[in-house]
């Protein structure tokens, strides 16, 4: 079970407000089909707005585990340069 935390927009967007809750999910791939089933079209929306760190690390390795209690920030992706 994974502790997922929302922040804006993907809270108020797709879940209602609600910015914290668990989730049965063995990788982020679980995790963002887990997510869709709540919020449908939350899966295409992530694909180009979605990052994900897990336990306080950004990984763009959506089929690592998720050890149980891990800790899953959806934090919108920004970009910028020079």
């Amino acid at each position: 079970m994974a502790r997922i935390v929302a922040m804006p927009p993907f809270a108020a967007e797709f879940f209602g407000g609600q910015t914290e809750w668990d989730v049965p999910a063995s990788n982020i791939f679980e995790l963002i089909r887990a997510l869709d089933a709540r919020a449908p079209g939350f899966s295409e929306s992530a694909d180009s707005r979605l990052t994900v760190a897990v336990d306080g690390v950004v990984t763009n390795d959506w089929s690592a585990r998720l050890s149980d209690g891990a800790e899953v920030l959806l934090v919108p992706r920004i970009a910028g340069g020079v």
